[in-house]
């Protein structure tokens, strides 16, 4: 079965990178969900389930995240901060001030206007807990720009380097904001050296192909919980080539699901998820907020219930950040960058400027209505 015959598309090429965010988001949102900020909720066992999938899912959303970046990437510089650092900076720091002042409130830790402005302002060298990625995005592109010149292979040892520094926990905890953005540089930069290259392959992959690399990740992962690797100390030489060997094939795990995934039309509520990743990012923390007060008023939770207690608030945090920003996208500064966050045009003596609508712009993720619009970079 050739990928041009079943995609329906005009953009064939494109669908399985929807799909594949539409992956990553709900294996996201399914994680926070075994979180609990306002109760004692029974999460079942699915904690042990997700950080079973923790090679999985953040490798697979840098992935995609960085697949189009090459392009902005190659930039001068003026030109990449107006694209997108001014814009993801922009919606960090809006985020991160809903997020400070919501859950404080929250979860009744809110310590009056002083101590909120206090935690804002460390937000500039202390990613917030709820929009690292963000975050992190920012960070991605200054660091992608800056090694672009260096050889592939220096660039990509800096990448793997940083991972496993981040990962053994030299500086900071590996699982904290700073460990995380320092970790996950490298499936950001595979995907602005390989995303061109994968684009041109999808066309040719048949449908076997495509379960290849999700069976050796699901071998690997069989393989290393026996050897006791996946759970060995963190730092442990076994633990960071476990780690690392998996999250890699994680990637191309990922992608290969998405391709296949892609070919029939019972997925495309997949692609149009993926098409709204930066929407459901930014808004499932709030409905899961919901959820969790929802949980913590129930007289009692059955036993019988407690298995698809967290299935439940993830399918309600991802229907309701959908209607929620379905009824505030006209609301643009809260998902997009504003007109008026911009560095002034350059003058008639230098290169045309880049505006939004420069030929850069088709690096962003489809929106709602198929075009291009300003969402997590690709």
């Amino acid at each position: 079965m050739s990928t041009s015959a079943a995609y329906p598309s005009s953009t064939p090429r494109e669908r399985w990178i929807d799909v594949a965010k539409g992956i990553a988001i709900i294996l996201v949102v399914f994680f926070h969900a075994t979180f609990d900020y306002t109760a004692d909720a029974h999460v079942w066992q699915w904690g042990g389930y997700t950080e079973l999938l923790e090679t999985f899912r953040m490798p697979l959303f840098f992935f995609t995240a960085g697949i189009f970046a090459a392009k902005v990437l190659s930039r001068p510089l003026r030109d990449l901060v107006d694209l997108r650092i001014l814009k993801f900076a922009w919606l960090y720091f809006l985020w991160s001030i809903i997020a400070i002042v919501v859950f404080w409130t929250a979860i009744g830790e809110f310590q009056g206007v002083g101590g909120t402005l206090v935690e804002i302002a460390r937000t500039v060298i202390q990613p917030n807990g709820q929009t690292w990625f963000i975050y992190a995005i920012v960070v991605y592109f200054l660091l992608g720009w800056a090694l672009r010149r260096l050889p592939i292979v220096v660039r990509l040892g800096v990448a793997l380097a940083l991972t496993l520094v981040f990962q053994y926990g030299l500086f900071v905890d590996p699982y904290s904001e700073w460990g995380k953005v320092g970790k996950y540089f490298l499936f950001f930069l595979l995907a602005v050296e390989f995303g061109p290259w994968v684009r041109r392959l999808v066309p040719r992959l048949k449908w076997w192909h495509t379960l290849i690399a999700p069976a050796a990740y699901a071998l690997l992962v069989f393989v290393f919980r026996r050897l006791d690797w996946i759970d060995a100390p963190i730092g442990s030489v076994k633990e960071l080539a476990s780690w690392t060997v998996l999250s890699v094939l994680a990637v191309a795990a990922g992608c290969s699901v998405a391709i296949l995934l892609a070919r029939w039309a019972a997925f495309d509520w997949l692609f149009h998820l993926g098409s709204r990743t930066l929407q459901v990012y930014l808004l499932h923390w709030y409905l899961l907020l919901i959820g969790w007060w929802l949980v913590a008023v129930a007289p009692s939770i059955p036993g019988v219930v407690a298995p698809f207690l967290v299935p439940a608030l993830t399918a309600f945090a991802i229907a309701g950040a959908l209607l929620v920003h379905r009824f505030t996208r006209r609301a643009t500064l809260l998902y997009g960058q504003p007109k008026w966050l911009h560095l002034p045009l350059k003058s008639a003596a230098s290169a045309a400027p880049a505006t939004p609508s420069s030929p850069v712009e088709p690096e962003l993720p489809a929106s709602p209505s198929g075009t291009p619009a300003s969402d997590l970079p690709r």
